[in-house]
């Protein structure tokens, strides 16, 4: 290994416990040869790069070494005339869209908490943010992968270039596992053109319901919109604006573009329409990214939106309060507090099941992630039929899906 073994192990502890030995490869070979060890002791590996999802899944059953991708940061292959890149895994979000910015593009995503998500870790959660729905998610600008496994193979599967289909499947496979079939060690996207400007406003309602309705109506206007949120008054009040129900709505284009759009969001809204405080987007995205307390995302449809926030607002949770918001496009309700008990957890999750849609849990103490299922046990079916044919000894991320049995 490169850099050999981590002078501090302690740096790389997750819920509380540390591991025995930490390793900073420098390659995808050099991954999956500490894989292969791993795996022929019967160790536990948990790959991490910029440490910003940890809490995402249930607690680990094991965890003997720390595998620190930050050292895997190199640019590949860039085409611009192509808008696709290949990037290591380590990478940073933010340091991906400075280099991509100063060619006019950006890769179109915006996962929480912020830029210092890397590139393996927003492929293995999937977690979505507020331009979800209006833009594609990351499975879909994915155009390959190389994947690390814990037989010691590095697996390559799509390619650089839009019209490569081949092995389609396979890489999208790994979006959203949480690195429990493989380790992504390289990635190639699709891009897109960094629009001209974007607008933000803000919208103003008496009552949560009317401003669903609005974002609703919004919607159906086709502008070219970026990010369109349905705030209650304390998540308004959390993202700098006035404590009372409100739409955020964020547009994109040129400056005839914009001042089109935010023409017809007024007709539709009133002018009681105007600009939020500057960082109103980035203070919802670090909230709905955060590593204390308690965070969950429900999936539901649109037209359940508010009252799905409402339902949350209106419980007297023992742990203490709650606020929620949606994302309208996306279909997601996204629910932040201090503490939350097991059952209020299992409430939500039947109120979001009724209404055709589900709920997982994004971060938590590890009591809570550990009494309660995170995800749902029909995604835990399908990753258990799958983990046993890419990573039969469960040398990744074990029980991060579930207890081992």
């Amino acid at each position: 290994m490169s850099d050999g073994a981590a002078p501090d192990p302690a740096a790389y502890a997750i819920d509380g416990v540390t591991p025995d030995r930490a390793w900073r490869p420098g390659s995808g070979e050099e991954v999956a040869e500490l894989l292969a060890s791993a795996a022929a002791a019967g160790q536990v590996v948990a790959p991490q790069g910029g440490r910003s999802a940890l809490a995402v899944g249930r607690p680990l059953d094991r965890y003997d070494v720390a595998l620190d991708l930050s050292g895997l940061d190199r640019t590949i292959a860039y085409e611009p005339d192509d808008l696709t890149v290949t990037i290591e895994a380590g990478t940073s979000l933010r340091t991906l869209q400075s280099m991509l910015a100063e060619y006019g593009q950006y890769l179109p995503i915006d996962p929480p908490p912020d830029g210092r998500v890397s590139i393996g870790g927003l492929l293995a959660t999937a977690r979505p943010g507020a331009w979800r729905g209006q833009l594609p998610a990351a499975r879909d600008l994915l155009l390959g992968a190389t994947v690390a496994m814990p037989s010691g193979e590095l697996v390559r599967s799509g390619g650089r270039v839009v019209k490569n289909v081949s092995g389609y499947d396979l890489h999208r496979l790994h979006t959203g596992a949480l690195g429990v079939f493989g380790v992504i060690v390289e990635a190639s996207f699709k891009l897109a053109t960094l629009p001209p400007g974007t607008r933000s406003l803000a919208v103003p309602r008496e009552r949560l319901e009317d401003a669903s309705a609005l974002a609703l109506a919004l919607r159906e206007l086709a502008l070219p919109l970026r990010a369109l949120s349905v705030l209650p008054p304390r998540a308004a009040a959390l993202a700098g604006l006035e404590e009372r129900p409100h739409v955020l709505v964020e547009a994109m284009g040129d400056e005839v573009t914009l001042d089109r759009s935010s023409a017809a969001i007024v007709e539709c809204a009133g002018d009681t329409a105007g600009e939020p405080p500057d960082g109103a987007w980035e203070r919802l995205r670090a909230l709905a990214g955060a590593d204390q307390g308690v965070v969950l995302r429900l999936g539901v449809p649109a037209s359940e939106l508010a009252a799905t926030i409402e339902a949350i607002e209106a419980a007297e949770w023992d742990g203490g309060g709650i606020v929620a918001w949606g994302h309208l496009t996306a279909g997601s309700v996204i629910a932040a507090g201090s503490a939350l008990e097991a059952s209020e957890v299992a409430a939500l999750r039947a109120h979001a099941e009724q209404r055709g849609g589900f709920l997982q849990i994004e971060a938590g103490p590890p009591e809570l992630r550990a009494g309660v299922d995170p995800f749902g046990e029909g995604e835990r079916s399908l990753v258990r039929a799958l983990r046993r044919q890419f990573d039969p000894g469960r040398t990744i991320n074990r029980g991060r899906w579930e207890a081992e049995s």
